[in-house]
């Protein structure tokens, strides 16, 4: 808890408040109607919390919140807060690096965060559900569709604020636009959850429990299926990577590049606010964008002097050397461009196809950005590191030339505000 800012301690304090609040007023104002529903759902939260699929990304998707809305429509708001906040206590994911997450090793800071949130977002939303004469265990609660809309539309709209808040503590970025990213991605998830949800609901007070397990097996299949997928991403990712890493080994000099690359490149994509699946491609490009240099012979790669005219030729070859590698992924088809144009510049001098401007990739531009970020702020043979203001400098001094003068002028702000923050933070 001590690692974490002030700032995210109170928030976290006062979330926790709001929730112990939402408990005792539930508490007193709604029943848990059965204790046999109140056990079967917090049973499917569980299992629905534990088979989160991870994401390349990092983010995480799972059926939770369908689990939740049958439990609103079944048991009301206070059976559905108790069976959401059970679900993530006792939840066990296996995270792709980390092994099995669960509560004796997740900072108690954390489990404080998402059983509050739980407790706030599902209780609110089944309150809203209950006053606006939703009806509890009947099935006839799909002849009004309008408390189902509303509990769904209080889910997205708390789900997303809370979590924006918190990203935007935690990245230092605006807390409307993380806000608006969050929400347009979460508005097409709550529509086909919480259709899942209803037609759980339905099958539960029409035919039973037993009725609903089954109905719960094919989802874990198709889980099952898609996890296989993801699986099979992450193994394609990791050898590829292993090959970037073993190119990098090479070279003390530039140990590390790629990753540098990438964490630079992907606060660039978020300030201009990309989509997350072009924030992937982008990340996936700096891990691999010198992947070319494979085909490069080593003497070249490691001379400590100036390169001859004949040697740069052949450099400049390892753009379209690493495309060529790419293109034969499938699901890296995307990022192939993206590599491919990597040194290209905006005045159209640079390589491999000479573009200039707008015909240069949005991520390409990017990651020209940060890759010359990172080499310039890295030792080289021929030359020690230069400091951060000195290559922003450098950076702001060709826009207009060789970077795209909107993306250069956004990162040079990104990475000076960025060390405000770390300087205030220091302070803190």
């Amino acid at each position: 808890m001590s690692q974490i800012s002030n700032k995210l301690k109170l928030y976290i304090l006062f979330l926790c408040l709001f929730a112990i609040t939402m408990m005792f007023f539930m508490t007193h104002r709604f029943d848990i109607y059965s204790i046999k529903d109140l056990l079967f759902f917090s049973i499917l939260s569980i299992i629905s919390e534990s088979l989160l699929i991870q994401l390349i990304n990092g983010a995480a998707v799972s059926v939770g919140f369908a689990i939740s809305l049958a439990s609103i429509i079944i048991g009301g708001p206070l059976t559905s807060a108790l069976v959401t906040a059970i679900g993530f206590l006792f939840r066990t994911v296996k995270v792709p690096g980390r092994g099995y997450v669960h509560l004796l090793n997740t900072p108690i800071y954390k489990t404080v965060f998402n059983i509050s949130q739980s407790i706030i977002v599902i209780g609110l939303a089944g309150t809203v559900y209950i006053k606006s004469d939703g009806v509890i265990g009947e099935s006839d609660f799909i002849t009004k569709p309008l408390p189902i809309l509303l509990a769904v539309a209080v889910y997205v709209f708390l789900n997303t604020v809370i979590i924006a808040k918190l990203m935007s503590l935690l990245s230092g970025q605006g807390f409307m636009k993380t806000w608006m990213k969050n929400i347009k991605g979460l508005i097409p998830n709550a529509i086909a959850v919480g259709t899942l949800g209803i037609i759980i609901a339905l099958a539960y007070i029409s035919y039973g429990p037993f009725v609903v397990a089954l109905f719960f097996s094919p989802l874990l299949l198709a889980r099952y299926s898609f996890k296989l997928y993801m699986d099979m991403k992450h193994v394609y990712m990791e050898t590829i990577q292993a090959l970037t890493n073993a190119m990098e080994a090479k070279d003390a000099y530039t140990s590390g590049h790629a990753e540098r690359v990438g964490e630079y490149a992907v606060k660039l994509a978020r300030a201009l606010n990309l989509s997350d699946r072009r924030i992937e491609n982008i990340k996936n490009a700096a891990i691999l964008h010198d992947i070319g240099k494979i085909g490069i012979d080593d003497q070249i790669l490691r001379k400590p002097g100036k390169l001859t005219y004949e040697e740069y030729e052949k450099i400049k070859k390892h753009p379209s050397i690493g495309a060529e590698i790419l293109k034969e992924v499938n699901f890296l088809k995307e990022v192939s461009s993206i590599v491919r144009h990597h040194h290209e510049r905006y005045d159209g001098k640079g390589y491999p196809d000479g573009l200039k401007e707008d015909e240069i990739p949005v991520e390409a531009a990017i990651l020209a950005i940060a890759d010359v970020y990172d080499a310039m702020t890295s030792d080289r043979p021929y030359r020690k590191a230069l400091t951060k203001e000195v290559a922003l400098s450098e950076i702001e001094k060709n826009a207009g030339t060789q970077f795209n003068p909107e993306f250069a002028k956004m990162f040079v702000e990104v990475m000076r505000n960025e060390g405000e923050k770390e300087m205030l933070t220091n302070v803190n």
